[in-house]
């Protein structure tokens, strides 16, 4: 089966956020704390940043790394990035050393721009021919002239890099042209009617492309505000909400779990939502549960946004044509997108019948980052997107996400490698083998449990530390249970994931846990 849209929209992130400060000059763009900008004081911030990058050398295609938190420096600095030619590369404050150090050496850039919360010796260890400089408040003096040049033949103009776990036992570098980034954010922005009377709570990492484009720049180039919140925590998402009227919040599905759980246990239904009218989960599977607990204290419902980073947007919903969404479906192709469901054989499977996705237009990534075969494997000949997820294609055209192909555990919206964890663990003190699967979590979706076999004297909680100390927080096991042999498959003699789960999933949780 294959739906399609209509024509693509082409433009630029830094002429998308210009033509919206010419049309809303003094309306508020973001809140941060108690920090208001206006369209045209944030655009006289980007100004001024990007004059000081290219008075320290920045030139057309230069690659500008950003390492920071969610804030308004961050939207000014990508825009100012744009604004002077660059190319952002985005990567998570969170990341440990090693996946650190690879986006820092993969990207090579020619500035890495620094929050407060990043540790800014670790950063100079890693690149110490990289200038550093701060990001607020910015004031670059100089720029490398001896990097990688960026490929040349690629089909749009490069804008941006951003990093994501898959399969393999690092991050992916995913290239992403201007073209795509403003269709994504302009389709959200038609598909859920944004304008400037909204005003949207961005709780998600702005390295993340959930975070930057789907949300914060769909706000901005509508002409809303976005409201600034560092940290999905319960609290100040909604008084967030409360001060500043929000009419949209977007998530993943372990943001509303928490939400559900603090209003539950309030007692009381809490009247600060009552400005919401649009809610998106995305990242992850739904959660009906909790969705719909959520709706009966708030009165709105949880829409999806199904998609990935190498390919968006995809499905979302249109919240006046189905303001309920339909049970197990994440909603309906987004206008200019291509998806295809297809059978083993590549054909494409007749509507109901469950198939590998395949998905393009003009939302597709320009590949991976100085990786032409990791490229080749996820692209097909023709330029579909393999997404590896099973999904199925109704009669109406709403596309239901049977399950994915993978081992990928989803923690709170977040792809975690069970070969990156297991490597990991095998190298700590007293291992001698792991297995790593995802187990379901209320909150997260799935955690990450590790089952250990371990020498006679192998500690947990020293095995917990060593395995913190090298990993992102996000990839660290909830659980680490020490168990005497790992099940195998009678036919390969290779460790039997669905068998791992289950011996976990029939044992009392282990007294030792990273939660």
């Amino acid at each position: 089966m294959m739906v399609d849209g209509a024509d693509p929209i082409l433009d630029s992130c830094a002429a998308a956020f210009r033509r919206s400060v010419r049309r809303h000059a003094d309306r508020v763009a973001v809140v941060d704390g108690d920090v208001r900008l206006t369209y045209q004081q944030l655009q006289h911030e980007v100004e001024r940043r990007a004059s000081a990058l290219r008075r320290a050398g920045l030139q057309a295609g230069h690659r500008v790394a950003l390492v920071a938190e969610s804030s308004i420096q961050f939207l000014a600095t990508a825009l100012a990035v744009w604004d002077g030619g660059g190319v952002l590369v985005t990567i998570y404050p969170s990341s440990g050393h090693d996946d650190l150090a690879y986006a820092l050496t993969c990207s090579d850039p020619v500035l890495v721009v620094l929050g407060p919360q990043v540790d800014h010796g670790l950063v100079r260890r890693i690149a110490p021919n990289v200038p550093v400089v701060d990001i607020e408040p910015f004031a670059p003096t100089a720029v490398r002239l001896d990097t990688t040049p960026n490929p040349a033949d690629l089909r749009e103009p490069l804008e941006l890099i951003c990093f994501s776990s898959g399969t393999t036992s690092r991050p992916k570098a995913i290239m992403v042209s201007g073209r795509t980034l403003v269709n994504c954010a302009l389709t959200y922005s038609e598909v859920w009617h944004l304008d400037a009377a909204d005003c949207g709570v961005v709780c998600l990492p702005m390295s993340w492309l959930y975070g930057l484009a789907s949300t914060s720049m769909a706000l901005l180039f509508s002409g809303a505000t976005v409201v600034v919140v560092r940290r999905a925590r319960p609290e100040p998402l909604l008084d967030a909400i409360a001060a500043n009227r929000a009419t949209f919040v977007a998530g993943v599905t372990a943001t509303f779990a928490k939400l559900v759980r603090h209003l539950e246990e309030a007692g009381s239904r809490v009247l600060s939502t009552s400005s919401l009218r649009l809610c998106i989960s995305g990242g992850e599977a739904r959660n009906e549960g909790v969705f719909q607990r959520w709706a009966d204290l708030t009165g709105v419902s949880v829409l999806d946004a199904y998609c990935a980073s190498e390919c968006l947007p995809l499905v979302t919903y249109d919240p006046t044509t189905d303001p309920v969404p339909r049970p197990g479906s994440a909603g309906k192709l987004v206008p200019r997108a291509k998806l295809r469901v297809v059978g083993p054989d590549g054909s494409d499977v007749p509507p109901g019948v469950v198939g590998e996705g395949l998905s393009s237009g003009p939302g597709l990534m320009l590949g991976y980052w100085r990786e032409p075969e990791l490229t080749a494997e996820a692209l097909t000949d023709d330029g579909w997107y393999r997404t590896k997820d099973l999904l199925r294609i109704d009669e109406e055209g709403y596309v239901h996400v049977v399950g994915r192909l993978s081992d990928l555990i989803i923690r709170g919206g977040v792809n975690i490698s069970p070969a990156e964890v297991e490597h990991t663990i095998r190298t700590c003190d007293d291992v001698e083998d792991v297995a790593v699967v995802g187990l379901p979590d209320d909150v997260y979706g799935q955690r990450v449990v590790a089952a250990v076999v371990g020498r006679p004297q192998l500690d947990l909680g020293v095995l917990r530390e060593q395995v913190a100390a090298r990993l992102s927080g996000y990839k660290v096991p909830s659980d680490f249970v020490a168990v005497e042999a790992l099940p195998v498959s009678s036919t390969t003699g290779k460790t039997k994931r669905s068998a791992v789960a289950e011996m976990l999933s029939a044992r009392s949780p282990n007294p030792f846990t990273t939660s």
